[in-house]
């Protein structure tokens, strides 16, 4: 209901009709409709919402039912339900992987999860108002190259050498790069041509993202930094002979990734970070820790409603509300929000009702 739950049982009541020639007897089309169906529409999406937005296990789910409705229901009806959603919205999904395609860039990125005991990766996609999971026995990132078929923007992602042939512009992660090279300093106190090494990225890098603070991802202001990346090159990685193995793995780092790590200084809008990425697939790894494995055949549709329900987290959208709705566009879905009352206005209007009063 609009403000909580309450069990609403509807009876449906028709006759039958039969057919002489084939000697058939026929229920009427709206009770036909339902078939087996036991439970209407709001509480299949209520139970949906309860194992992918708050991450119930199946036995609580059940547990729940049967204490808030008194009634059972067996842990096969809530994969049913999973499934039957799944198929529902699947042309939803690929509606958002069409307008995807069509942004100026897009996040990847992946992580492991276990699936009945082995090993599989979950790929996540994202261009910060969509999001879209895909699942793979391997880490092999032919999945990628599926996905992004046609498209012509950048993309966004770690250091992972599986994107590295992926056929579009791309832009490295800086965060990552940057956690890297802390945890490796931190490792090699007493390494000095490391340090050096490690303070002369810092002051390229810090001075233009305090630009992009300050005027965002805009080519007019960041274009500038071109020169110091090319005296930044010439000085510390062009033809240096370093002698420590750390210094090198960073110095060809650089040299592979020249390119693609500056890619947001030459195009409007593009981000120099994957943390949207990240924040997408966060959800499933909170799951991952809850459950610790999948079973193959429910992963699928769990990753399709859970990229719908990281969309409409993304939209600031209720994904119940999505699925209580019917609609299947979820970019057209619109839902009216309530306007904020603070207290002390409140408390201000109710104050000078109370002097009116007196004064009539």
């Amino acid at each position: 209901m609009k403000n909580g739950c309450r069990k609403t049982i509807t009876r449906y009541e028709g006759e039958k009709g039969y057919c002489g020639k084939c000697l058939h007897d026929y229920n009427p089309r709206e009770i036909e409709k339902f078939g087996t169906q036991l439970f209407g529409r709001a509480f299949r999406v209520w139970v949906v919402y309860q194992r992918i937005v708050l991450r119930l296990p199946y036995r609580v789910i059940t547990r729940a039912i049967e204490d808030m409705f008194g009634e059972r229901m067996s842990t096969a009806n809530i994969t049913k339900y999973l499934n039957d959603f799944a198929s529902e919205y699947r042309k939803t999904e690929k509606t958002i992987i069409e307008r995807m395609l069509q942004n100026p860039f897009i996040h990847a990125d992946e992580t492991r999860i276990s699936v009945q005991g082995t090993d599989h990766y979950v790929w996540v996609f994202t261009d910060s108002e969509h999001v879209v999971l895909r699942l793979t026995e391997t880490r092999e990132a032919s999945i990628v190259h599926d996905f992004l078929m046609g498209f012509q923007g950048v993309l966004v992602t770690d250091f992972y050498p599986g994107y590295d042939s992926v056929a579009c512009r791309q832009q490295k992660c800086w965060v990552h790069l940057i956690r890297d090279l802390n945890e490796d300093l931190w490792e090699n106190p007493f390494n000095s041509e490391f340090e050096v090494f490690v303070s002369e990225v810092r002051n390229l890098i810090v001075p233009m993202l305090e630009a992009v603070d300050k005027y965002g991802l805009k080519r007019r202001n960041l274009g500038k930094f071109s020169k110091s990346i090319e005296r930044f090159y010439n000085k510390i990685i062009n033809n240096r002979n370093y002698e420590s193995e750390i210094t090198q793995k960073y110095q060809k780092r650089f040299e592979r990734y020249r390119d693609s790590l500056f890619m947001f200084l030459q195009e409007d809008g593009i981000p120099w970070n994957n943390n949207m990425a990240e924040r997408a697939i966060r959800e499933l790894a909170v799951q991952r820790k809850i459950i610790n494995t999948f079973y193959k055949r429910v992963a699928p549709p769990y990753l399709l409603l859970l990229g719908l329900a990281q969309t409409c987290r993304f939209q600031e959208k209720s994904f119940l509300k999505f699925l209580l709705s019917g609609e299947k566009d979820l970019d057209a879905f619109r839902v009216t929000k309530h306007k904020k009352i603070s207290i002390l206005a409140g408390a201000a209007r109710s104050a000078v009702s109370a002097v009116a009063g007196e004064i009539i």
